[in-house]
């Protein structure tokens, strides 16, 4: 109850009936009054905060947008890198394929022209034996 013993009733200049010390009252008003501009400047300080702090995340998801674009077409130019190669392997596989035909088709042309020799050799000796 100490606290009781700073309180007395008396009237200030107003004429209002007043508890505390007007001294203690001015101060406390003031302090009041520090407390509000203290509180108000906070919240300036919060304010002015988030809305950095808004720009900073926008600015991130502009990065992280562009790191995957770009995460993107590095894939896109690996890909096209490795479906290169595999034509490449394809069309050397079909070159070696027509190759291997073309072998063939030749052997078989030579062995026709041999059969054809030896037909008309095979013609010629029977022709030949026939008219004398």
């Amino acid at each position: 109850m100490a606290d009781n013993d700073d309180r007395i009733v008396m009237f200030d200049e107003d004429c209002q009936l007043r508890i505390y010390d007007p001294e203690k009252f001015s101060e406390a008003v003031d302090l009041q009054r520090c407390a509000t501009q203290f509180n108000e400047k906070l919240q300036q300080f919060k304010d002015m905060i988030q809305n950095h702090m808004s720009v900073v995340q926008a600015q991130g998801r502009k990065i992280e947008n562009e790191k995957l674009r770009a995460i993107g077409m590095r894939n896109k130019v690996e890909g096209e890198a490795e479906a290169r190669k595999r034509k490449a392997r394809d069309l050397q596989q079909a070159i070696k394929e027509k190759q291997i035909e073309l072998d063939r088709y030749i052997a078989e042309y030579n062995s026709i022209l041999k059969l054809e020799g030896e037909q008309k050799q095979l013609i010629d000796k029977l022709s030949y034996t026939s008219s004398t």
